[in-house]
């Protein structure tokens, strides 16, 4: 799954680099600040096909699932939108990308007894449930696929946002989950916003087209990016 990504360069670093020459800004840029650690329920910026930039509430429930007393969903399986309650309507015409600089992964690890005492003490934390981040080598932005219903500058009511699609990892990446969030180079990443590409092919592109393992590494990171609401450069540093 993807539960948590980091998105701290300026959002015309992320424009340029997807290729868009005159992008525009729908979101109030004095209220945002870099984000090293955004959670589900935060607004991350999303990248429209019209070139238009937004922040969007992280989680999605669609008003027949809120009427049911159904929760937020974060995610969204590529290999079971196209045709699941949830996202299939989405999957046609609610494609857009959240742009990230890397996201968050936790694995189980052997820890030393002190080590397991100081992370009880500190963050009331699994034994051994050790945080990583992951990115590319490069040091460039991804593009993660997601799925919105927010349309234009239309108000965003209880229930709508987006959502992170995710593939099956590929092994070697982390190897902590059977699932990681639907990463994209540019050149993928705008055919996923093509609101012309044929069902067929967008569902090749998910199959093919996410970045492949080799590309990113990961290192441990602290506990502390486990606290939602802290949010600073050093959650993303490399820890022993």
């Amino acid at each position: 799954m993807c539960g948590r990504i980091s998105q701290y360069r300026d959002p015309h670093f992320y424009a340029g680099q997807l290729g868009l020459a005159d992008p525009l800004m729908l979101f109030d840029a004095a209220d945002r600040r870099p984000g090293y650690n955004l959670a589900p329920g935060t607004h991350p910026l999303a990248i429209y096909p019209d070139q238009t930039v937004h922040a969007i509430h992280w989680g999605y429930c669609p008003d027949w699932a809120r009427e049911q007393h159904l929760p937020q969903t974060i995610n969204a399986r590529a290999d079971a939108a196209p045709s699941g309650r949830y996202f299939k309507d989405l999957w046609k015409t609610g494609r857009v990308l959240v742009p990230a600089d890397g996201w968050f992964e936790w694995r189980m690890e052997t820890a030393s007894l002190a080590n397991i005492a100081d992370s009880k003490d500190r963050l009331d934390e699994p034994p051994g449930r050790q945080p990583h981040f992951v990115h590319l080598k490069s040091d460039a932005p991804m593009y993660l696929a997601a799925l919105s219903s927010v349309r234009g500058t239309e108000p965003q009511t209880e229930g709508m946002g987006m959502v992170i699609v995710t593939a099956i990892a590929d092994a070697g990446l982390v190897d902590v989950h059977d699932r990681r969030p639907l990463a994209f180079a540019p050149d993928a990443a705008r055919r996923w916003l093509d609101p012309e590409l044929p069902l067929d092919e967008l569902e090749q592109l998910t199959r093919t087209a996410g970045i492949a393992a080799a590309r990113f590494r990961w290192h441990r990171v602290s506990h502390e990016v486990d606290r939602t609401l802290t949010d600073e450069p050093g959650l993303i540093a490399a820890v022993n």
